[in-house]
């Protein structure tokens, strides 16, 4: 594993550095990666679409990753700051937001946490093409998508039950077209069934409790246009905003009964307003209010919101957005991005973000207040991307984030880094590997570091985290097959604390069958 980073650190320094480098230069190229108890070498030649590298490292990935010892884990711990700094590279967004968003070649295509207000539809057909009759609306102008994917996924643990299991699922997404330029339904059926599941190794979140299958309607909505740029959309449904979110990154999404309307369209100012019912969380088939899934019994609340983004220029903008949880909890969150060319290949990106959550009403989950800041300097050259960045979190409580994945800069594959009093930085690399002709192939890797009290009712362990992750999309559309392979390793100190190593290979492919 040490020699594979040591590998994509001198690749990634090659190709970023002045005169960069011809892919017919690696028209034969053998290496030998070898460490204590995992021996391997490659030996590829880069033609077509790359055929034969993809082959080769996955079979190094695998074979390394499950023949890395805990020692050797803890001692790679030590190296990333030191190799990291030799080159360019870039942290990878939010781990919820990873999974959907491919490695880019620039800051300047980088998106917030924000992305789109709400997920776009279709654009409205031309009046010439107004849709009058049923059977039009219904399926002459619909769409029906299959989203099969497959997910391996192994976490091993020192002092815990290992969780692995292997599944196959996915999600069939049909959409009817506009109905007099108004009107617009949608369902989809997620699913997801055992291959494989040990009974002693549940808890992966890819199948119900106790290793089971699932199939579950996750989506039912209704999208009315109320204006050209204003969108009304009713009950169950998609939403990715920071802290209420798909959170993607198993097999099936959390998704949500919320009555929202919104605006996409407008190039400054977007916004969205209204109030969230029930989630059904990712390995669940039922829907729950959202006061319960965040913890509260005994009452059945949900969550009115209001959030707004206004861009200054293409990708610097500022956003800001309230969840009132009734009797539950207040999140505020804030985040602006500013983005300057600095030369042809050179860009810069300085991101900002500020938390607030405390209780409200009742306070069902507790009487608490606390704060999370965090900032991120990143900058591209020549298809990598450097990040750097760091986030505080007040000592009086953790953040908490039980509608979704956490919009934090350090929120790695594992863990978030947003424990009581915790202190983190983080730096990143990805490439994407276009510029050697390699289109579809790319990789990002994170080390993140956090230090917390050591004594005190907050007091926990300090822990890192290091972050692998190997891409190939076979088509540059959010249609085909694309496979990522990913390992983690988490080392926290002191006997409290808790080591663990994941391993996930995840395939996805998405055919329109209509």
């Amino acid at each position: 594993m040490v020699g594979l980073l040591a590998v994509f650190a001198t690749v990634v320094y090659t190709l970023v550095r002045p005169g960069g480098v011809n892919a017919r230069s690696f028209d034969k190229v053998s290496h030998g990666i070898s460490s204590r108890n995992c021996g391997a070498s490659i030996v590829y030649k880069i033609s077509g679409r790359g055929t034969w590298l993809i082959t080769c490292c996955s079979l190094v990935i695998i074979t390394c990753m499950h023949a890395l010892p805990v020692a050797a884990t803890r001692l790679l711990a030590l190296l990333p700051p030191l190799i990291l700094a030799s080159f360019t590279a870039s942290a990878s967004d939010p781990d919820y937001l990873s999974y959907e968003r491919p490695v880019r070649k620039s800051v300047l295509e980088v998106e917030g946490s924000f992305g789109a207000m709400a997920p776009a539809e279709d654009k409205i057909p031309a009046a010439e093409r107004r849709i009058t009759r049923i059977r039009n609306f219904l399926w002459q102008d619909a769409s029906l998508q299959l989203k099969p994917r497959s997910y391996y996924f192994d976490r091993q643990r020192d002092d815990t039950a290992d969780s692995q299991a292997w599944t196959l699922g996915g999600a069939l997404a049909y959409r009817t077209g506009w109905l007099r330029e108004r009107l617009k339904l949608g369902a989809t059926l997620y699913s997801s069934q055992k291959l494989y599941g040990p009974d002693g190794k549940d808890g992966t979140l890819l199948l119900k409790p106790g290793q089971n299958g699932f199939t579950v309607p996750g989506e039912s909505q209704l999208t009315a246009r109320v204006t050209e740029q204003v969108m009304l959309r009713l009950y169950r449904q998609d939403i990715n905003l920071p802290y209420v979110n798909r959170q993607d990154n198993r097999m099936v999404p959390n998704t949500f009964e919320a009555y929202l309307l919104f605006d996409n369209e407008d190039p400054r100012l977007n916004y969205l307003g209204g109030h969230l019912r029930q989630m059904k969380r990712r390995n669940e088939t039922g829907f729950i209010s959202m006061s319960e899934a965040a913890g509260a019994t005994d009452t059945d609340k949900g969550v009115t919101t209001l959030g707004a983004r206004y861009s200054f220029s293409d990708k610097t903008d500022i956003g800001a957005i309230n969840y009132h949880g009734w009797d539950v909890m207040n999140i505020f969150y804030t985040e602006g991005n500013v983005v300057r060319a600095l030369g042809e290949d050179l860009a810069l990106r300085i991101s900002a973000q500020y938390t607030d959550q405390r209780g409200v009403g009742d306070k069902r989950i507790g009487d608490f207040e606390t704060r999370a800041i965090g900032g991120k300097l990143a900058i591209s050259y020549r298809h990598a991307i450097l990040s750097l960045a760091f986030s505080s979190i007040d000592n009086n409580s953790g953040i908490r984030s039980p509608w979704g994945g956490y919009p934090g800069y350090l929120s790695l594959v594992n863990k978030d880094f947003d424990r009581a009093g915790e202190d983190a930085w983080l730096v990143g690399v990805s490439y994407d590997f276009s510029r050697l002709g390699l289109a579809g192939l790319s990789a990002f890797a994170n080390y993140a570091s956090g230090d917390t009290p050591d004594s005190g009712s907050k007091a926990s362990p300090d822990q890192k985290e290091l972050d692998l992750t190997l891409d190939y999309r076979f088509s540059d559309t959010p249609d085909g097959l694309w496979i990522r392979a990913r390992t983690a390793f988490v080392d926290q100190d002191g006997h409290a604390g808790e080591d663990s190593q994941d391993y996930r290979l995840i395939v996805n492919y998405s055919v329109p069958l209509k």
